[in-house]
Parts: structure tokens; sequence; C-alpha cells
């Protein structure tokens, strides 16, 4: 079997960690399996290092910050290869550069343009473990960029694409949920799950894994497992792919939710999309991707116009708006959070849009704006009906 395997940033936090994930690498190549290993940086690396980035004062330049958090990653796949290599298996480590990811110019949230595995195949070749830097990648320039949030994820997805291997994410819980069981106790691992569902989840807000890694895993029909660090009870985790078994048994896979969501407003627009586009051209180079975008005309011929986004992006755009020179002002709504239920069998069940309305509506929890694709509804509601809602949705629908 040709494994990459992913450890997060918990499952490498201290050397006992890593010689154990080295005990397994060797009983791994012992028993005939090829591994590759994509690490993050050991437990809470990059956030005590953009605090010290931070201390020193003025503007982080965004350069400087990837060349800075880079570093985390590499402290790990160093250790872990001396940890291989101190048991007798032959192991080298290497940056995201020196295993070829090429990558978009865009600090901080670059995106994979290509990977050039020569180098990689020779040490393979050669026989060694491979222990590949997660999160980072280089320009064709060689300068350094980091991939954004669950970049390690993307990283581990895209080797493993690339190579034609499965792909196998270790984190410190031990498969997907129903529900985020931190905010629901009560919910029940999943198995296994479809890319599709998965990919809905993870952008709706579930965090076991990043959009991207799912979306390349779907793309490149790349085999995907998500479990606890060093559990070799296969059947504790939960598989991602194309069908499950369960399609029929169980309409509703799971719900997600989105915090610190901000609602930007802006009405009595005439109806003929100039500022709009103005609008949209802004959000475009400020690199931000809305929510979600509702338009209503209003009696008179006007538009009111909205859009979702998180409170980190709508400070952004009001701190950058008056480029727009415009009369029409833009409002923002804080303090609300995005529900999300998501199942393939949204599409082919009915009656589930109307059991999510009326449970809320029974327990008097507010909702506004309503979205909906083949595989998933979704409501805006207050954040102080977060938990309730939950409760509520996780019981009526066996969650």
């Amino acid at each position: 079997m040709n494994i990459v395997e992913k450890y997060g940033g918990t499952s490498v936090a201290d050397l006992d960690k890593i010689r154990a994930i080295a005990q397994h690498v060797k009983e791994m190549k012992e028993a005939g399996h090829n591994v590759i290993l994509v690490a993050s940086a050991m437990g809470k690396t990059t956030n005590k290092l953009i605090e010290m980035a931070t201390a020193l004062g003025g503007h982080t330049n965004d350069r400087e910050m990837d060349s800075l958090l880079s570093t985390g990653e590499q402290r790990t796949i160093t250790l872990l290869a001396m940890a291989i290599d101190a048991l007798g298996i032959p192991a080298i480590s290497l940056t995201g550069y020196q295993c070829g990811f090429i990558t978009s110019h865009h600090h901080a949230h670059a995106r994979i343009k290509d990977i050039d595995i020569t180098n990689l195949q020779k040490h393979l070749d050669d026989g060694k473990v491979v222990v590949v830097a997660g999160f980072q990648g280089a320009t064709e320039h060689g300068e350094i960029t980091t991939l954004g949030r669950g970049g390690s994820d993307t990283t581990a997805v895209a080797l493993a694409a690339k190579l034609g291997w499965d792909c196998y994410i270790y984190t410190d819980v031990n498969g997907v949920y129903t529900i985020d069981p931190r905010m629901y106790p009560k919910a029940k691992r999943l198995k296994e799950i479809t890319y599709n569902e998965m990919m809905q989840m993870a952008c709706l807000g579930a965090g076991v894994l990043e959009t991207r890694s799912v979306e390349l895993a779907s793309k490149y029909n790349v085999r995907l497992f998500l479990g606890k660090a060093l559990e070799k009870d296969k059947s504790k985790g939960t598989f991602i792919m194309e069908k499950t078994k369960n399609l029929e048994d169980m309409p509703i896979t799971g719900i997600s939710i989105k915090e610190d969501y901000a609602i930007m407003r802006v009405n009595d627009l005439p109806n003929d999309g100039i500022f709009l586009g103005e609008l949209f051209t802004l959000i475009a180079k400020l690199d931000i991707n809305l929510d979600t975008i509702s338009q209503q005309l209003t009696h008179d011929g006007k538009v009111n116009f909205s859009f979702y986004c998180n409170k980190k992006q709508s400070d952004t755009i009001l701190k950058h708006i008056d480029e727009l020179n415009s009369k029409y002002p833009i409002s923002r709504l804080l303090g609300f959070v995005k529900l999300s239920v998501v199942g393939v069998g949204i599409s082919t069940h009915s009656g589930i849009a109307a059991k999510v309305l009326s449970t809320l509506n029974a327990h008097n929890i507010r909702y506004y704006m309503i979205t909906s694709s083949e595989i998933s509804i979704s409501l805006t509601i207050e954040e102080k009906d977060k938990q309730k809602a939950i409760e509520v949705l996780g019981e009526a629908f066996d969650l």
C-alpha cells in the first residue's frame, strides 16, 4: 500500500509523539508499505511565531511572515526524519520548495500550481521515507509562500493526487461527526461521508478538514481517511469517498456552524448594476470570497442588496470602502451565525426544509437569510440561539 500520512500540530507536539510516529513508520515499512509523511508545526508553534512578529511592532510584511511561519514545519519534519533514521529506516526531510511545490504569488494564501516530484521520486526510489513540510511552497522565482488555513491538509492531498496514492489525515479527533461534539456531545461519528457532503460541511463551518483539501481529493479521486493519530483501528475514523452505502438510510449527514458572521447591507440602489459592479471589483481586489449574496427589488424599482462574510473580512471591506467614492453607505450587522443542515438526501427526500423550519419555529428561534443547494439548507440565526438550534435539530434528525 502507498500512503501519504499527514500529522497535525497536536499529533507532533512533543518528542514522545514524534518518536511514536517514527515507530509507526518503521512498522509500516517492515510490513511492505511505502509512506510519505506531511507534518504541521509542533503544537502552538505557529501562534508563537505570529506573536513574536507582532511584538516587534509596525506592519508585518506578508513576504517576511511567510518566511517566518514556514520555519515551524521545517523544525517538525527535521526532527521526524531524525527520529525515523534513528530506528534504522532511511529518511529525509524536504521543505515545500525542495519537494517541488510551485505556487501562485499570493503570500499567506497561495494556491498550488504544480508539483515537480522529480526530487521526491528520487528519494522514494532510493527507499527513503520522505517527510514533507506542509502548508508551504514557493513561486517559480523561489519566493517562500504559505497555503493558508488547512494548508498541511492541502499539501498531503495534493501529493497523494500527484502520485496516485491514498491519503490519511491524522489529527486529535477520531473522525467526522454529525455535529461538532464540543457543541453537541450526543453527536455520532460517521464511518463514511461523500466528498460533496464533506466539502459542504467544511465550507459551511466544520473545522476538521479544509474545503480545498476535500475538493482536491474529489477532483482526483483520492481515497481520503480522517482519524486520530496512531489509532490502529481504522473503524474509529471516517472514510471520505465518492459514494457511501447509507444514502437512503440517512438523508441528513450533519449540521455545520459558521460563526462570527457579518451581514453587510446597502439599500435603495438604482437598478443599473453600476455600484454593485464597483463594489465587487473592490472585493475581488481585496481577495475576499463572499459567503452569500442577496438582492431584492423594492416596490419603487430600487434595489436592496446584502452579502455575508466573516467579521475580519467585513473589517477589511469597511476599511477600503472609501475607494468607491460612493454616496451609498454600507451598514454592518454583527452577532449572527450560519447554521447549515447537510446531506445528499435533501434532494431526494421531501419535507426536509419544512422539518427544519417547523422545528426552529416550535422553539422560537428566529431565522433570517435562507439559502439552499442540492445537499444543504442554510439559515442565518442569532448567535444567542446557536446552542438551542443545534440541540433541537440534532434531536429532530437523530444526529
